[in-house]
């Protein structure tokens, strides 16, 4: 038998949320949230209930948040919390609404906290509650909020975003880092057969860590190629500590070799140079943003069946992509300030076949052209 109650209908903001869907690993983020509330009812129990040492068996056995439907409204998942109860597994022996409301007042305890820690003032929660933040809130990017109490007649700010959560683990008494998910591109520096350890240079740090047997051969493969910048892409858990200094790495999802021409790769490294880069008196730093807002234009409209190009920076601060094949080859001149481009097809063996255009980046025609001539090159000579 189940019994069910509505619980929590938090709002999600965000560009993933626009289309009123909710990512898969957003789940994760409420199956931690559902554990801290799970931990804060049992307190609240026996605060409540003081001839009681501890809870009754199967106090939360029975017991489990369900999202019941999606609401549109950018993303609102509805959960109700549900008692089931089994001849093999009983409950309680109450009444349900006596029976929800310890994990009520558990969410209330949520919301209070993440109040709290909006206002810049102290949880009141122990750091054995508050490290069920270094899962909840995990998967959330940059720019993305869950409202969880989502009352628009109400003025609290019960709004949790990556800030509110890095500022609720790092107010915990002891010196903790907080974790994070760490999705980035590294050189696998030095390696350590002996010791099963290997070195992961990022940002110019070197984090050593532990050689996960699922990605020896990746690891390996890396640091041979270290010399020749052989970046790998890594997806893990990063400790971080209040200076958003990576500590350590933890729990490697996944790691894979990049092709020697990716271009996030490439425009990191190209993010790194400083004014005057050439010969020490000229060039641009060119501008990180601007960069990363190309690779999101590349990612986006780029056929990514067709070989990548490489990719230099000019002395104005912009970049120059290339492409070559025999006789032929394609030059792009970015301006990254307007993404304007300046592309040029030269065929070596006739100057009759050059051609030069004039694009507009931001525009998706100006990007199939580009595939298009990419595409004739590699496949009609």
């Amino acid at each position: 038998m189940s019994t069910e109650k509505f619980f929590l209908k938090p709002k999600l903001v965000g560009a993933r949320f626009d289309d009123h869907t909710l990512p898969v690993n957003i789940l994760e983020d409420f199956s931690a949230l559902e554990e801290l509330i799970f931990e804060l009812a049992k307190k609240i129990y026996i605060d409540e209930n003081n001839h009681r040492k501890r809870v009754p068996n199967h106090f939360t056995d029975n017991i489990q948040l369900k999202l019941s439907s999606i609401e549109e409204g950018s993303t609102i998942p509805n959960f109700v919390i549900a008692v089931v109860t089994t001849l093999s597994s009983p409950t309680l022996p109450a009444q349900n609404d006596a029976y929800f409301h310890y994990f009520e007042k558990a969410r209330d305890k949520v919301f209070e906290a993440v109040e709290l820690a909006n206002e810049g003032k102290s949880t009141g929660l122990d750091a054995k509650y508050l490290n069920f933040f270094n899962k909840i809130g995990r998967n959330l990017r940059e720019g993305e909020t869950i409202d969880l109490l989502n009352n628009s007649a109400s003025s609290r700010n019960v709004r949790f975003d990556r800030s509110t959560r890095k500022r609720i683990l790092l107010s915990r008494g002891e010196k903790l880092g907080y974790e994070d998910i760490l999705n980035d591109i590294v050189l696998i520096s030095a390696l350590d057969k002996k010791n099963k350890t290997f070195h992961v240079e990022l940002n110019g740090e070197v984090i050593k860590c532990e050689i996960d047997k699922n990605f020896k051969d990746v690891i390996y493969s890396a640091n041979e190629g270290y010399d020749n910048k052989c970046y790998v892409a890594i997806k893990a858990i990063g400790v971080y500590n209040d200076k958003e200094e990576l500590i350590s790495i933890d729990n490697i999802e996944s790691m894979d070799i990049l092709d020697p021409f990716d271009v996030s790769a490439r425009l990191k490294e190209l993010s790194r140079l400083q004014n005057n880069w050439y010969n020490g008196d000229e060039g641009v730093a060119l501008n990180t943003r601007q960069l990363k807002e190309f690779e999101n234009l590349f990612e986006n409209f780029y056929n990514i069946d067709l070989p990548l190009p490489a990719i230099f920076p000019t002395l104005s601060g912009n970049i120059l992509l290339e492409w070559k094949k025999d006789n032929l080859s394609v030059s792009i001149e970015v301006n990254l300030s307007t993404f304007s481009a300046e592309i040029f097809y030269f065929d070596m063996k006739n100057d009759d076949n050059d051609m030069e255009y004039s694009m507009n980046l931001e525009d998706e025609d100006s990007w199939l052209k580009i595939n298009n001539m990419i595409n004739n090159i590699i496949h009609d000579h």
